[in-house]
């Protein structure tokens, strides 16, 4: 997603939303809950303002409606004027008071009776109202109240909160795409904030140690503590060979405590190298198959979410889905 939240996040398809009785059928429905207040006219027209030069926006009483339109081409025809085009929309409601709630419901391809044609709907309007999410969180007072919240409820400083934010956003980049509907001094904006994130990747990659002589398998996790950023290895079992065993899950090398844990589990499977310990995938898990394992020293974090149950697994990809870091991988027994 948008990578949200530590709190809890919906996403389902369901007849009636959890917000009155409302008919759906089959839209799929998500909520966020952000953890801080909206509630001045001030902070209200800040956000409104922040995000009319990029979307359509329309603010009601307590709500905010946000909404992203893009245009799909069917060029499958040899001939040019047979080709067919359809405008789709995906709105975002922001849902103001002492806390905030951001839904978005994907409506069926037959609200479009136009765009029967349309591949992969589901997924791209899921996509950009995650986008839209990132966006709000990355480019408004909600995303700057986020990041005070978690200084002074996690003891952090503001810069590795900023960080956070930014690795909870990994879509709010494309806005940088976004030419169309972005003004110029918005679009000189947002592309700095695409790069930022961007040159910071390229330092730590360039401060990383030299690779390993061929035949030497080099860790997807840090070395010391430096990431590449690309989540976990989805090939370790080709890649890594099991260095031991924990708690009856396999334990995929190398490992070299305290920097260096491997990867824990085989179907469920964590990346200890790169989890930052956030708590999304034990909040996310409906089985419990997380639990928390202390890891003293650890450069990323000093606990892990350790797939301790990793026989009770139902694929249902909750956990992979929320990670920040993307240090999960789970892999449906054949």
């Amino acid at each position: 997603m948008s990578s949200l939240l530590e709190d809890k996040v919906y996403a389902v398809l369901s007849e009636t939303t959890k917000r009155g009785v409302y008919p759906l059928h089959g839209y799929k429905y998500g909520l966020y809950r952000i953890p801080v207040d909206l509630t001045s006219k001030e902070d209200i027209e800040s956000v409104v303002s922040s995000l009319s030069s990029i979307f359509k926006v329309d603010a009601y009483a307590d709500r905010i409606y946000v909404t992203y339109r893009w245009k799909e081409q069917d060029v499958t025809s040899v001939k040019p004027e047979e080709w067919r085009e359809v405008e789709l929309e995906v709105t975002v409601e922001i849902v103001t008071g002492e806390v905030i709630d951001i839904i978005y419901q994907v409506k069926p391809l037959d609200y479009f009776p136009d765009a029967y044609w349309v591949k992969n709907y589901r997924i791209k309007a899921d996509n950009n109202a995650k986008m839209i999410i990132d966006t709000i969180l990355r480019s408004t007072i909600i995303g700057d109240k986020l990041v005070k919240d978690w200084t002074r409820r996690y003891k952090m400083d503001e810069q590795t909160a900023r960080r956070r934010l930014e690795g909870l956003t990994p879509l709010a980049k494309m806005m940088a795409v976004m030419e169309a509907v972005v003004s110029a001094p918005a679009q000189q904006q947002v592309v700095q904030q695409v790069q930022q994130p961007q040159q910071q990747q390229q330092q730590a990659v360039a401060s990383t140690p030299q690779a390993k002589p061929a035949g030497v398998t080099k860790p997807t996790g840090a070395a010391g503590g430096a990431h590449t950023g690309k989540g976990i290895d989805p090939n370790f079992t080709k890649n890594r060979q099991v260095a031991g065993e924990h708690l009856g899950h396999a334990v995929w090398g190398p490992v070299n405590p305290p920097q260096l844990l491997g990867i824990h589990g085989t179907y469920v499977a964590v990346d200890f190298d790169i989890c930052v310990a956030d708590g999304a995938c034990i909040e996310a898990c409906p089985v419990n198959v997380y639990e928390w394992f202390e890891t003293p020293g650890h450069p990323a974090s000093e606990k892990k979410a350790d797939p301790a149950r990793e026989a009770d697994c139902i694929f249902c990809l909750a956990c992979e889905t929320v990670c920040p870091p993307m240090a999960i991988k789970i892999t449906k027994k054949s």
